[in-house]
């Protein structure tokens, strides 16, 4: 499974209701899961909507390994920040970072398998023009959001290939053999994606 997959889902033709529901409602679900995950008063509230989640991302019936897998390197991740909370006399707090971040990735999910991402973003577009008055570039706020989307899922790409080239050589202990070519990689990524876009006239000033 590559990066985009295991991250955060591709999408997954289908006939279920989330395929056939419309955008403005699957982005509605979305901050449903997410903002009472991420604010909730208790952590039970986060693990309740995280396991909500779960049922509706696998309601999608896309296969349970994309649609509640995760890459070694997040789970790492996130095993790690619970474990560091708990250490220092919060784990109720680590509980709920945790909670919150798999429910926001899992409601990515529910979107990401049951839309394809050029209708998301089109969405979004349309969402963001009445703030055309304040200065807004619509069209730029969708390209910047297809982005980051992509570019999430090439980071961590680039940090299995390198954790992988790494333990080869015996150095995948060393925090440094793994972070300075994946820094090297996104920079180099960043600068490419910045190249093609200049070349094709954004971010130029409006003459």
């Amino acid at each position: 499974m590559d990066a985009a997959r295991a991250l955060l889902g591709v999408h997954v033709p289908g006939t279920t209701l989330w395929h056939r529901l419309g955008i403005g409602w699957k982005y509605l679900v979305f901050l449903l899961l997410v903002v009472p995950a991420v604010a909730g008063p208790h952590w039970a509230v986060s693990l309740g909507v995280l396991g909500l989640s779960l049922v509706l991302v696998a309601s999608t019936r896309a296969p349970l390994r994309l649609a509640w897998g995760l890459p070694w390197g997040v789970a790492v991740l996130f095993g790690a920040l619970a474990g560091y909370q708990a250490l220092v006399g919060r784990w109720e707090l680590g509980v709920t970072l945790v909670a919150g971040m798999l429910t926001a990735l899992y409601g990515a999910r529910l979107l990401l398998l049951t839309t394809p991402l050029p209708v998301l973003i089109d969405a979004l577009v349309r969402a963001a023009r009445p703030l055309r008055r304040l200065g807004l570039d619509p069209e730029r706020f969708g390209l910047a959001v297809a982005i980051m989307v992509r570019s999430v899922p090439f980071v961590a790409g680039a940090f299995g290939e390198v954790r992988d080239a790494a333990r080869a050589r015996g150095l995948d202990r060393h925090p440094l053999a793994l972070a300075a070519p994946v820094v090297i990689q996104a920079v180099a990524y960043a600068r490419a994606t910045g190249e093609a876009l200049a070349a094709r006239g954004f971010g130029e000033s409006d003459r």
